[in-house]
């Protein structure tokens, strides 16, 4: 790479995160206590207990809270209410070779979460008083913890391209497997769900089967999911201080001796490097004074000014660079790395990104005052094989099966419909019902035509397939059967209007809703409120919902005290977010509204009131009162060609509007 890579501000925002600013908006925890512990099941769990702003009095060490948090564990396989698995592996064949116009293969779907049960949880509180009463007789900080508890998991945060991976020699090859399908990025609650399905040909459904089903220690499936988290690092006394135009230096000199081979990209412009490279190229700045770590050891431990410059090199990395998804099996880390940080990804591999930050550069010289404790993004990586899930799904009929797909020399053939795993979670909510028709055409004019509705009785009688029969009888027509599907909601809606006939296949017909639930979150503190004289915050919404833009509005109540409401919607699925507005009810001014904004990939507002709201003689004070006339004037919030707000941001967001 022959351009200096900028560095973008956002690394001070990242690093300098005080404990004040954070606790007012999300669950912060101490770095410092952390303790593991083991279920009886074999589950490691590991815990942080809130951050607190207490010093222990006569000294400058702050207190350890009794209040827990787990990362997250226990990744499985999800279930139905009846306790059924949610897995589906179906071999198919025919009678007919391939090059006669026969087919095989297979057929994968499940689903999976993570999170403790109620009584792992349970077990979890019992076990967690124990190893603090274990760890207080060497350590005086977890002796001063009382009454511990477990509050649930940690608050975390996903990408969308690399959280959620498929690590598979088999479901990733696209020859042996025509399609594989995820359904996005990693759940970042416990108890969501992900799913992946595949179509296998013959190859891949022998090799898949073999490593399940001949009592292998491993399957070639795993699942990975990765999060991030914030944890509050103790204060050192101390700065680091970067001088650009030394760094520029000291990263040319490496980029320099350094040799690749441009696998990563196909100009060759942008290299990639593993994690050990990168420490690499952070010790070349250090040497040459390009990055200079200045901390009194004389009040600081070795082993906390450690940890806090390793934190350092760890934002600074992910500042500079990309993570790339690979599929090869990581190098495995040093005793020494994993020590140093067992969070670390080793054997991923990070690219600069140049265009990222190129924009941004500008400071000569920044200097970094490590005297506060500050909030370090970490990550934490989740991983199962398929093999440990397998055991309980083989011997069970609805889970695992195989179906020959030309029974009595093609007379019969079997039409599956199978509903996504989120049509049937709302089918019976906000979903009332799809209908599909079915059709056959034959050459002698007799077509054959079926019909199912599919709605939550439907569900409750037959589950998530519906089959129908094709008896071929004398028809000479190879071609394919179609389908049209029809989805109705509870308001009324029925989309599409004049739904088109699509060729199905024999393997089967995905019905996916057309629409995504996003469940939007909106948190206040009302003391800050009321102080301004606000009695109310309403979140105007905006957002396409089956190719139409629509408005929904999600108030919290500040006189009754209410800190966090949630509500979801629902959401084309090819759209990146939303475009929003805060809207305040002041008790003297009436309705006060702020300019419409875009929000993509976050389901998170914090109703911040403008500093400006503090002076009524305000040029954006009296701006927010003529926009909240205008909203007072249309109060059934109807979205008409007129007021539609998304076409400003379609680029962002990533829609196509009318």
């Amino acid at each position: 790479m022959n351009k200096f890579l900028n560095i973008s501000k956002s690394i001070v925002a990242m690093l300098v995160l005080l404990l004040l600013a954070a606790a007012a908006k999300a669950q912060l925890c101490d770095y410092q206590n952390k303790v593991s512990v083991v279920l009886n099941d074999g589950t490691n769990v590991t815990l942080y207990g809130r951050a607190s702003n207490d010093k222990i009095p006569g000294t400058d060490t702050y207190a350890f809270t009794n209040e827990y948090y787990y990362l997250p564990a226990n990744l499985r396989l999800a279930a139905k209410d009846d306790g059924t698995p949610e897995f589906l592996l179906l071999k198919y064949t025919t009678d007919e070779r391939t090059d006669a116009g026969g087919v095989q293969g297979a057929l994968t779907h499940f689903l999976m979460e993570w999170g403790l049960t109620p009584q792992q949880e349970s077990e979890l509180g019992t076990k967690l008083a124990a190893k603090l009463q274990q760890m207080a007789a060497s350590d005086r900080a977890f002796a001063q913890v009382k009454n511990p508890k477990v509050m649930g998991a940690m608050d975390l945060t996903a990408e969308k391209d690399n959280s959620f991976r498929v690590i598979s020699a088999v479901l990733t090859d696209k020859t042996m497997t025509p399609s594989l399908i995820c359904s996005g990025k990693a759940p970042v609650m416990p108890g969501a769900k992900v799913a992946v399905a595949a179509k296998l040909d013959k190859n891949a459904a022998q090799l898949l089967a073999a490593t399940l089903e001949k009592a292998r220690s491993i399957s070639d499936v795993s699942l990975e999911l990765s999060f991030k988290y914030n944890l509050l690092f103790p204060a050192v006394r101390g700065k680091i201080t970067i001088d650009w135009s030394k760094f520029k230096t000291a990263y040319e000199k490496f980029s320099a001796t350094y040799r690749h081979d441009d696998k990563d990209t196909k100009s060759g412009d942008d290299d990639t490097y593993s994690y050990d490279e990168m420490k690499n190229i952070y010790t070349a700045c250090v040497e040459s004074k390009a990055v200079i770590v200045d901390i009194d050891k004389n009040v600081t431990d070795d082993a906390t000014a450690d940890k806090v410059v390793e934190a350092f090199m760890n934002v600074m990395t992910s500042a500079l660079t990309d993570k790339e998804d690979q599929q090869e099996k990581p190098a495995p880390a040093s005793d020494e790395d994993k020590k140093a940080d067992p969070n670390i990804q080793y054997g991923a591999r990070y690219r600069f990104n140049r265009t990222k930050f190129e924009s941004h550069y500008a400071r000569k010289t920044e200097v970094y005052n490590l005297n506060y404790r500050l909030a370090v993004p970490k990550e934490a990586i989740l991983t199962e094989n398929l093999a440990s899930w397998y055991d309980g799904v083989r011997d069970n009929a609805k889970c695992v099966a195989s179906v020959r797909l030309d029974d009595n020399f093609f007379q019969f053939r079997d039409i599956n419909l199978v509903l996504s795993e989120g049509a049937e979670q709302l089918i019976g909510k906000d979903v009332n019902y799809v209908t599909v028709n079915v059709r056959k055409k034959r050459n002698d004019g007799n077509d054959w035509n079926r019909s199912v509705t599919m709605d939550e009785a439907y569900l409750k009688k037959n589950g998530m397939k519906a089959t129908f029969t094709y008896a071929r009888g004398d028809d000479k027509n190879s071609d394919l059967y179609e389908y049209q599907s029809q989805w109705s909601f509870n308001d009324g809606e029925v989309y599409p209007q004049n739904a088109p006939w699509i060729k199905g296949s024999w393997e089967g017909v995905p019905l996916v809703l057309p629409i995504k639930p996003r469940t939007i979150e909106l948190e206040c503190t009302p003391d800050d409120l009321k102080a301004v004289g606000i009695t109310r915050a309403t979140l105007q919404v905006r957002y396409m919902k089956l190719g139409k833009e629509v408005e929904t509005n999600i108030p919290i109540s500040v006189t009754q005290n209410q800190t966090l409401v949630k509500q979801t919607i629902f959401t084309d699925p090819n759209t990146r977010g939303y475009a929003y507005r805060l809207v305040f009810n002041h008790k003297e001014e009436g309705k006060l509204a702020l300019d419409w904004d875009a929000k993509v990939n976050d389901d998170y507002v914090y109703v911040t009131v403008p500093d400006a709201f503090k002076d009524k003689t305000s040029d954006a004070f009296k701006k927010a009162i003529e926009i909240g006339k205008v909203i007072a004037e249309s109060p059934d919030g109807k979205v008409n060609e007129t007021s539609k707000v998304l076409d400003k941001f379609k680029d962002v967001l990533g829609i196509a509007t009318n």
